[in-house]
This record gives structure tokens, C-alpha cells and sequence, in this order.
């Protein structure tokens, strides 16, 4: 059996769907039973990170626990740890960031390198999946590309090797599943570097319709993302300073390595999600 959090998200729910169909026991953390639409079979647990006492009871019972967290803050991490002690749980695949092994450290980099130091600390046998930016972050362009046919970003030349998410749910299938990889972290690329404009270029063929794409500043982005949230404009303004200088245009052959497969190209992805764009 093996404890999923993050069981209805981008990834997480990607790996709940290809365990199951891989014939093994999965129990699903949610905070929502009544809206959590998970496959057949799944167990579904009501829990929280922030609650020590449904975290445990959501552990007992499973040999590997796979960790995806939203906050930024290390606490459920703590809780986490504290939760797989409980229980009697010894495994845990740790979803992290490249973020939290840049140098030199960009801010957001800095909650996720807290979190892997708690979780190597723990005396646990721990994974860490570290993925470069999600090729679902190009959902965030839906209504700007619907309504105005434009997607404004900051990143400039920078490269990024933006990865599938079914290839990080790949991955953490294998290395909660299969033996030795205890100990170890990946570094999960796409297969290719690409601009933001690139991206758009490939997004706007797969689509057959142009999409006018608009260069902004770092600085500007984070006033317009900040979701009024003052103490959050540094922190995306460093994030893509960062991926306008490249620093994060890292690509490995770890999902490759896993897994037996290469990854899946940005033109994939798209031709697979148009339906999001229209």
C-alpha cells in the first residue's frame, strides 16, 4: 500500500491513476472525499499536512509514502516526518525542486533546500524528485491566449527544459515501487532547452492560430503575479531573473535512467492539451 499526498494535483493524481493501473494498493490523501474523482479502487483518506494525528492515521498501514506539498514553509515537511515515524513508515519520495540545488540559491529555492535537509535528517530512506519547471505551466497563458491572443513573459533568452508531468509521476511510480533507489536524487528535465518564445511558437503551431507573443521584465511580471501579496514580489522577481539568465537550463537523462523511456517533448504535451487553449 502507498500513501499519496497531493492525490488530486498535476502530479500526484497522474501517479495515483498509474499505480492503480499497475495493480497496487493506494490510499489517497484529500481534503475533499465528495470532489477528490480518483479511479476505482483507490482508498481515499480525508487528511491534512498541517494535522499530525490524520497524517498518522493516513500512514499506518503502507510501506512508502510519496510527498508533494504546496506550502513553501518546511512545517508539513515536519509534519510528514513525524506522521511516517508514527506510523512505522520508512520510505518517502519527496517531490522537491532544481531550485533547491542552484547556485547561488534563488529565494523559492531556499524553502525547498529547507525541506530536503529536513527529510535528510530524518534517519528516513528518502528520495528526492527534482523537476526543472512543469510543462503545465503553460496553463497559466489559457486566458490570455483566448482573450487576447497574447502571452506576455519575462524570461527573454533563457532556456528551460520544462518537464511532463507524466514523466515525474513515471518516475516516482519506479522509485516507490522497485528497490534502490533509497538515497538517491534525480533531476527531472524535459528533453529539449527551450525560450518561452520557442514555446509559444510550438504552442501557437500545434493550435493553427497565432499568438503575438509580449516580452516583460522580471519586475513587472512579479507586480502583475503577486496576487497582491507584497511578500511575494521578490521572490518571483529572483525566480525569473534566474530563468532569464538560463542558470535553470539543466537537462539529465535521469528520467531516462529510471524509467527505460525518454521524456515527452513540449509538442506532445501541447498536442495533447489543446483543448485547454480553445
Amino acid at each position: 500500500m502507498f500513501l499519496i499526498t497531493g492525490a488530486t494535483g498535476n502530479v500526484g493524481g497522474k501517479l495515483v491513476a498509474l499505480l492503480t493501473e499497475q495493480g497496487h494498493d493506494v490510499r489517497a490523501l484529500v481534503r475533499s472525499p465528495a470532489t477528490a474523482n480518483l479511479p476505482s479502487g483507490v482508498e481515499v483518506v480525508t487528511g491534512d499536512l498541517d494535522d499530525l494525528d490524520s497524517m498518522t492515521r493516513a500512514a499506518r498501514g503502507t510501506s512508502a509514502i510519496f510527498h508533494m506539498q504546496a506550502s513553501p514553509q518546511p512545517a508539513q515537511t515536519e509534519t510528514l516526518i513525524a506522521a511516517a515515524r508514527g506510523a512505522g513508515v520508512d520510505r518517502i519520495v519527496a517531490m522537491t525542486s532544481i531550485g533547491a540545488v542552484l547556485e547561488p540559491l534563488p529565494i523559492m529555492g531556499t524553502f525547498f533546500r529547507a525541506r530536503e535537509d529536513l527529510l535528510r535528517a530524518s534517519g528516513l530512506q528518502v528520495t528526492m524528485l527534482r523537476p526543472n519547471t512543469l510543462m503545465t505551466n503553460a496553463l497559466w497563458w489559457c486566458d490570455s491566449i483566448k482573450q487576447a491572443g497574447t502571452v506576455s513573459d519575462p524570461c527573454g533568452e533563457g532556456r528551460l527544459p520544462a518537464v511532463d508531468s507524466d514523466d515525474i509521476a513515471a518516475v516516482a511510480a519506479v522509485t516507490l515501487t522497485r528497490p534502490g533507489h533509497e538515497g538517491r536524487a534525480y533531476i527531472l528535465s524535459g528533453p529539449e532547452a527551450l525560450t518561452s518564445r520557442e514555446q509559444v511558437g510550438i504552442l501557437a503551431d500545434v493550435l493553427g492560430r497565432p499568438i503575438t507573443f509580449i516580452e516583460n521584465t522580471p519586475a513587472e511580471h512579479a507586480a502583475a503575479h503577486s496576487h497582491g501579496s507584497p511578500q511575494l514580489v521578490p521572490v518571483i522577481e529572483n525566480l525569473y531573473t534566474m530563468f532569464r539568465t538560463g542558470r535553470a537550463g539543466v537537462l539529465t537523462d535521469d528520467i531516462a535512467n529510471v524509467t527505460g523511456r525518454r521524456p515527452g517533448t513540449f509538442r506532445a504535451w501541447c498536442e495533447r492539451n489543446t483543448g485547454a487553449f480553445r
